[in-house]
């Protein structure tokens, strides 16, 4: 697969749009830009947060407000960090449930947590 099939975007509907882009940037250390586009669709318009296409994000990363009530739930996201006790730290400090605190892992050492909507939010340092 060449770069022309990568996964550009992860979107997640939440049930709180505040609470949720509260966590993820107090919590999980991302830089959320609020924004609110008009239209119909529902992927594309609305209340949401998200990383900046033109801040040279590999993966865009977008939080949207429910427009019917029904959030994203049990899915898993991973981000890299540069140093996994601080950035454990961070999400304690924040609030998030743990699901395990960092531990080494084939790929590096994790941790991983849960969001209010039931996603699974995994922290990883590479080796």
């Amino acid at each position: 697969m060449g770069d022309d099939h990568r996964l550009v975007a992860v979107v997640f509907e939440v049930s709180d749009l505040d609470r949720s882009t509260v966590l993820y940037q107090d919590g999980f250390g991302l830089s959320l830009h609020p924004s609110d586009h008009h239209g119909d669709d529902r992927w594309t318009s609305g209340r949401h947060a998200a990383t900046s296409w033109t801040d040279g994000a590999f993966i865009h990363f977008a939080l949207y407000q429910s427009k019917d009530g029904q959030a994203t739930a049990r899915a898993q996201v991973s981000f890299g960090v540069d140093d996994l006790d601080e950035a454990h730290r961070r999400a304690l400090s924040a609030g998030v449930e743990v699901l395990h605190d960092p531990k080494s892992q084939p790929w590096g050492r994790s941790a991983r947590y849960r969001d209010p909507d039931g996603n699974v939010i995994e922290l990883t340092q590479s080796p």
